[in-house]
């Protein structure tokens, strides 16, 4: 069974070890001057990661013809929305106290706020739908609803381009990334495309 699953166990640990290490430094006040805000950045970039390695199952499937991989999109996905939840609570909460005047502040002088919370609200209903319940109920409609992700993962890349670094270069490498995956995804995309608008 082992034998078998190897890959699903170490998506597991590996998507898990980042939060533990996370709490590690937290409780040994391993996070610098400013905790709540490095613990912030290192969830999101986590949450980043994730997403984007879930968006890569099913071209590198297709470019590999190791089929297993695709098995692991939903837990990848699932884990990145997760780091990315965290990411809002340790900003909205712990940081803004849940003030509403001070997030609607936010909002309103910084695109990256307001791009990153767009993000954030399409990655909710696809990772409410992920079981294999929702998508018996949805039928057809659960494949059309997931083409959300085709928005939220570059809306998520946009979030930590637009955030005030001077460097860019690490964004960029994301957005070059997910630009090499949407055009492998491509012809498939448009295959889709004009088979439900044929019907």
């Amino acid at each position: 069974m082992l034998r078998q699953n190897w890959h699903r166990l170490l998506t597991h640990l590996l998507s898990l070890a980042p939060l533990a290490m996370l709490l590690f430094d937290f409780f040994l006040d391993n996070l610098g001057a400013n905790p709540l805000r490095r613990a912030m950045l290192r969830t999101g970039e986590v949450g980043l990661i994730l997403l984007v390695a879930s968006f890569a199952c099913t071209p590198l499937a297709s470019l590999s013809g190791w089929r297993p991989i695709t098995q692991l999109r939903r837990a990848l996905g699932l884990y990145g929305f997760l780091y990315i939840v965290l990411h809002f609570l340790i900003y909205a909460w712990l940081e803004n106290d849940l003030q509403l005047d001070l997030i609607l502040r936010d909002l309103g002088e910084r695109r990256a706020m307001s791009v990153g919370l767009i993000a954030l609200a399409l990655l909710i209903p696809l990772a409410i739908t992920s079981t294999k319940g929702w998508q018996r109920r949805l039928g057809k409609s659960w494949r059309r609803l997931h083409w959300l992700v085709y928005l939220a993962v570059p809306l998520s890349v946009l979030h930590f381009y637009l955030l005030d670094r001077d460097f860019k270069g690490e964004p960029l490498i994301y957005a070059g990334v997910v630009g090499l995956l949407l055009l492998i995804r491509l012809p498939r995309l448009l295959r889709t495309a004009s088979s439900i608008h044929a019907r």
